[in-house]
């Protein structure tokens, strides 16, 4: 039976490669792409997410707008650096055939959830702001929810985006803590393994040599990643750090966890920087004083480790369809 899932997301490079990674997986039900700002603004990740479907061959699953900006912060902008000043590695590509839904994301990820109670899992690979929304909007959804699972983070690593904070919390701090208090099941797949989920220049030219139109589309837009991650920081390859939150969601035997609450850091230097409550299992007469941010506050499945070359393998042998 397959599972249902929603991917919130801001296409992006790595985002297209997991989109058709999850098209291509039969364990899943896609019943539609919410968009979010991040690697490129709101209005461009949407064009981009119906472009993706498009190519894939699947216009008919829908694609909904979600929030322009952060819940209460100034919007960060765009890496184009990293991306491309149209989140694709500066492809040029022709306009959408198709067309956003009227629905916004937040009206979409509400009914869907609610008209299927327990059997809906959100996998967000971008900002939380859509997440956080839904929450604001209905706290009492949190229960309906089969599981959230999401890339962000790091619990144990340094930061992508500020030495202490990865770019998809940083983007919406004040959001992402709303999420990690939810009371339902989480699942964070962070840095801390998505780093270790190294794809080399020879698995890249494996993955951009299948003979269909998502393997002719990545190859387009990879080497505008491959050549920032190469230029910036001297990688001869490159992270999957959101086709780890689907590889997570089809076998989490590959990764190991540890459980704890998280709380967001959402002042200072470390802004950004997901704390986990290290010890609050551990304290039986009631939390001290340190631990009390953490208060009441559910355990996350904080993955810290993976088995990488199994990833890397399900994911070559998945897109290679």
């Amino acid at each position: 039976m397959s599972r249902k899932i929603i991917i919130d997301t801001d296409p992006g490079i790595d985002d297209s490669m997991a989109i058709f990674y999850a098209l291509n997986s039969p364990e899943i039900e896609l019943l539609g792409l919410t968009t979010i700002f991040g690697n490129a603004s709101t209005e461009i990740c949407t064009t981009n997410a119906l472009r993706l479907l498009e190519i894939a061959g699947r216009s008919d699953i829908p694609v909904y707008r979600g929030a322009e900006k952060p819940i209460s912060s100034e919007l960060r902008g765009s890496p184009d650096f990293v991306h491309g000043p149209d989140g694709q590695g500066d492809s040029n590509l022709s306009p959408p055939k198709t067309s956003v839904q009227n629905e916004t994301a937040l009206e979409f990820l509400h009914k869907t959830i609610r008209d299927n109670p327990g059997e809906v899992t959100l996998v967000p690979i971008g900002p939380l702001t859509n997440i956080a929304e839904l929450f604001i909007h209905d706290s009492s959804i949190e229960q309906d929810i089969k599981e959230i699972i999401l890339m962000g983070g790091n619990a144990i690593s340094e930061g992508n985006a500020t030495p202490t904070a990865e770019a998809n919390i940083i983007n919406d701090p004040e959001a992402a803590d709303i999420v990690f208090s939810a009371n339902c099941e989480i699942s964070m797949v962070g840095l801390d393994v998505t780093n270790k989920v190294f794809m080399s220049k020879e698995e890249i030219n494996i993955l951009c040599q299948f003979n269909d139109p998502r393997s002719e589309h990545l190859k387009k837009i990879i080497p505008f990643y491959y050549d920032f991650l190469s230029s910036f920081f001297g990688l001869e390859g490159m992270p999957t750090h959101d086709s780890s939150a689907i590889t997570y969601l089809l076998d989490r035997s590959l990764f190991s966890t540890l459980n704890y609450p998280i709380k967001v850091e959402t002042e200072g230097i470390s802004r950004g920087k997901t704390w986990m409550g290290m010890g609050i299992s551990r304290n039986e007469g009631g939390l001290s004083e340190r631990l009390k941010p953490w208060e009441g506050r559910k355990n996350v499945n904080v993955c810290v480790d993976v088995d990488a070359e199994k990833v890397i393998s399900l994911i070559l042998e998945r897109l290679s369809y």
